[in-house]
């Protein structure tokens, strides 16, 4: 196996953002003398992969949601966090998470837990 310099790796990277395959491009290379694995192609591929990315999802607990947890806790403060969870989903129609709802009575304020 060759050592990939920048050339062949800019190479390998511009052949994969026209669409070309792995086993495509590393025949296209054995025919100019470097030979590379399928493996090693597919590592220099990794950074010329455009639009393969994925975005973050948006988050659910916003500032609406956070509106709603604490005027339910407003309510009645004794409440658990798996109630105001199932509160939120048949009232507000809004599914979330346990740990969310945790955090975001957390970030109120409010005090889930026993006194100690």
């Amino acid at each position: 196996m060759a050592v990939i310099n920048a050339q062949v790796s800019e190479l390998i990277r511009s052949l994969r953002k026209k669409g070309w395959t792995t086993s495509v491009i590393a025949k296209h290379l054995a025919t100019t003398g470097i030979r590379a694995s399928l493996r090693t192609i597919q590592r220099h591929c990794l950074c010329a992969v455009v639009g393969k990315k994925k975005g973050r999802k948006p988050r659910k607990l916003t500032s609406q949601v956070m509106e709603i947890i604490d005027s339910i806790l407003r309510a009645d403060d004794e409440l658990p966090a798996r109630k105001v969870k199932e509160l939120l989903q048949s009232r507000h129609n809004i599914t979330i998470g346990l740990h969310s709802v945790r955090k975001a009575v957390r970030t109120l304020g409010w005090n889930f837990g026993k006194p100690r």
